[in-house]
């Protein structure tokens, strides 16, 4: 079994992701130890995103930054079922995002789970159909915070 990272590399729905991941220079913390949770939205999750806004959040490495420590629960590798139990969890930023069942799926803020429980050596991956908006605006509210 591969570690986060490397799954999502060999995984071709994630191209944008990992040219975030390695813009920031990322890679080492989702190759790393763990255990931790990590949410990955699909490339067109990132291509739903309006310009300028795309523009703006992909050409900024210090908010991809942010992105990506909202998209990681660190120290737990939660699988949906402990997700679900726990209702409202909290990322590495320190942000709480809710995940629920609702008629869509299962849900992290507004994002649709796509795939769940994907296994890694060091996490599990739940695969994303958008970038979650309410994520989105707590990472540029930490950006501009700084």
């Amino acid at each position: 079994m591969a570690k986060i990272f490397d799954t999502l590399q060999s995984d071709g729905r994630f191209s944008r992701l990992i040219d975030i991941i390695q813009t920031i220079g990322e890679e080492k913390t989702l190759q790393g130890e763990g255990p931790m949770t990590f949410f990955a939205p699909v490339d067109s999750a990132w291509d739903a995103i309006p310009e300028p806004n795309r523009a703006m959040i992909l050409h900024d490495k210090q908010m991809l930054s942010h992105l990506i420590d909202f998209f990681t629960i660190g120290g737990h590798k939660c699988t949906l079922d402990a997700l679900l139990a726990k209702n409202v969890v909290e990322t590495v930023e320190g942000a709480l995002i809710a995940v629920r069942k609702t008629d869509k799926g299962t849900q992290v803020d507004e994002a649709v789970v796509l795939e769940g429980n994907m296994e890694a050596d060091n996490g599990i991956i739940h695969v994303l159909d958008s970038v979650p908006f309410v994520t989105l605006a707590q990472a540029f509210e930490a950006y501009a915070a700084e």
